[in-house]
C-alpha cells in the first residue's frame, strides 16, 4: 500500500488509528503543591548580621568606585593644564628659535657691525697657514708686564719668612710670590 500524497490525508489517518494500552503501572493523580510551613523566626535574625555586612560592602566598594573616578578625573584635568602649558612653551620656543634665526643672519650681523658698531670691512683678507693638530707647540717667551716688575721683586725681597719644618730648631726661608 502506498503512503498518502499529501499532509491532510497523512493526519487523517494518524488520527483513525487507536492507541495502544499503557503497558506498565498507572501514574498517580496529580496533587497540588503546598509549601512547607516556615520555620522558627530565630533563622531570620542569623540572617540579619549577613544582610548588614553585604549591605556594607556593596555600599562601600561602590563609594570606593566613585573615589576612583573622582581621581581620574582630577588626573586628566592636571594632564590637560599640563598638556597646555607644554604646548604655549612649545609656540615660545618656536617662535625665540625664529627670532634667533633672524638675528643671526650673516647679512644682519655684518649691518649692525657696520651701522651700529661701526666696524669696517677689511681691505685685505690674509689666510692663515694649516698647523698639524698632533705636534705640540714650544712654549711662548713671555715679558714681564712694565708696570709689575719692581712691585714684584719688591714682594720678593719681603716676603721670605722663617717657616717651621717640625723638627725642633731647625726653619727654612721661604719666598711667597705676588698676586696680581
Amino acid at each position: 500500500m502506498a503512503p498518502p500524497a499529501t499532509a491532510a490525508a497523512r493526519r487523517s489517518t494518524a488520527r483513525t488509528q487507536p492507541r495502544p494500552a499503557p503497558s506498565g503501572p498507572r501514574r498517580p493523580p496529580l496533587r497540588i503543591f503546598e509549601p512547607a510551613p516556615r520555620r522558627r523566626p530565630g533563622i531570620r535574625l542569623v540572617r540579619r548580621p549577613t544582610m548588614w555586612i553585604s549591605g556594607i560592602l556593596v555600599v562601600g566598594s561602590l563609594l570606593a568606585v566613585v573615589a576612583g573616578d573622582a581621581m581620574v578625573a582630577q588626573g586628566q584635568v592636571r594632564l590637560s593644564t599640563t598638556q597646555a602649558e607644554v604646548t604655549a612653551a612649545v609656540t615660545a620656543q618656536k617662535t625665540l628659535q625664529s627670532a634667533v634665526a633672524e638675528m643671526s643672519a650673516p647679512t644682519r650681523v655684518v649691518y649692525q657691525a657696520e651701522n651700529q658698531l661701526g666696524m669696517v670691512a677689511p681691505a685685505q683678507v690674509v689666510d692663515l697657514p694649516e698647523v698639524p693638530l698632533d705636534v705640540p707647540l714650544p712654549t711662548p717667551q713671555t715679558a714681564p708686564l712694565p708696570g709689575a716688575a719692581p712691585a714684584r721683586a719688591a714682594a720678593a725681597a719681603g716676603a721670605t719668612t722663617p717657616a717651621s719644618t717640625g723638627t725642633a730648631g731647625s726653619t727654612t726661608a721661604t719666598a711667597t710670590p705676588a698676586t696680581r
